[in-house]
């Protein structure tokens, strides 16, 4: 076990899940992981983007769960 604490926010960029979006031009079902910020549409092509921003991007602990996630990600590889 990790002797890491850190808030729940984190779990979703550490353990990605799938989340389904729909396309605001051809309003089909898109996949977006919940890691991502950004996608694109298989039908249409367009860009379909997440509308509410992530804790990243307004805690003031963020540089601590970026450096922990980084951290996942380089032993993943």
């Amino acid at each position: 076990m990790s002797d890491i604490v850190t808030c729940p926010g984190i779990n979703k960029f550490v353990r990605p899940t799938p989340e389904y979006l729909t396309c605001p031009k051809c309003r089909a079902e898109v996949e977006i992981w919940s890691d991502e910020q950004e996608t694109k549409c298989l039908e249409c092509g367009t860009k379909v983007s997440r509308e509410v921003a992530s804790c990243l991007d307004y805690c003031e602990y963020a540089s601590k769960c970026k450096a922990i996630i980084e951290q996942k990600r380089g032993a993943e590889s």
